[in-house]
């Protein structure tokens, strides 16, 4: 398959952020297990945000939330969901995860939940890791999650294919829009995250995604 650009990935989520957020409600219990381990008051970047269901656990729980996500339409439905005043009291900014308009070691932690999977290129999964550790103040952690590819529904994939699969989207009107993944093998994850600069200390499998707990040191 050919690979679609960034500006693909992106448009195809503002034609399916509607239908895509109203199936996205629930925040995943990895991702709360982390918040829950973060200090309040801490800085938090909620990398890819979507539609804000991770946003509106870290502001509950007293955390300063920025709130980034490349598709426009995700993060009104971000602000919508969460309501005056907690929408006002985040920073929702409009970005590419590669390149991220922060300044260095400016948030205390970091949410990358579902991000990764969809950057086209090895260049561009590494870039936005190294953007990662870049804003990360030293000792922040921060929670990844990519789609695994050892789980079933992928065992059809050629085991020397390069994991990128295209996987339908169904509109409420019946058509489908496809959407680009990077599979990926826990080793790959690894060693993605050891060449971007930060220290992965826990990995773990569930629900089809491989999580890992990364930290920025020095």
């Amino acid at each position: 398959m050919d690979r679609p650009s960034r500006a693909d990935v992106r448009a195809t989520y503002e034609r399916i952020s509607t239908s895509f957020a109203s199936a996205r409600r629930t925040p995943w219990p990895e991702v709360v297990q982390f918040v829950d381990s973060l200090p309040e008051g801490a800085k938090v970047l909620d990398l890819g945000c979507g539609n804000g269901r991770h946003t509106r656990i870290l502001r509950e729980r007293g955390l300063v939330v920025l709130a980034l996500d490349f598709s426009r339409r995700l993060l009104e439905l971000g602000r919508g969901s969460l309501g005056p005043p907690a929408a006002r009291e985040v920073a929702w900014i409009e970005a590419d995860a590669v390149r991220l308009p922060l300044r260095d070691a400016s948030v205390d932690a970091a949410v990358c939940v579902a991000v990764l999977h969809h950057l086209p290129t090895p260049d561009d999964r590494r870039t936005a890791l190294e953007e990662i550790r870049r804003v990360l103040v030293p000792g922040g952690p921060a929670f990844l999650s990519v789609w695994d590819r050892d789980q079933p529904r992928f065992q059809a994939v050629p085991a020397k294919a390069p994991g990128d699969v295209e996987v339908p989207w169904t509109l409420p009107d019946g058509s489908s829009v496809l959407r680009y993944y990077h599979l990926f093998r826990a080793e790959e994850l690894r060693a993605m995250i050891i060449e971007s600069g930060l220290q992965g200390e826990t990995f773990l499998r569930g629900s089809g995604n491989i999580f890992a707990l990364a930290r920025r040191h020095g």
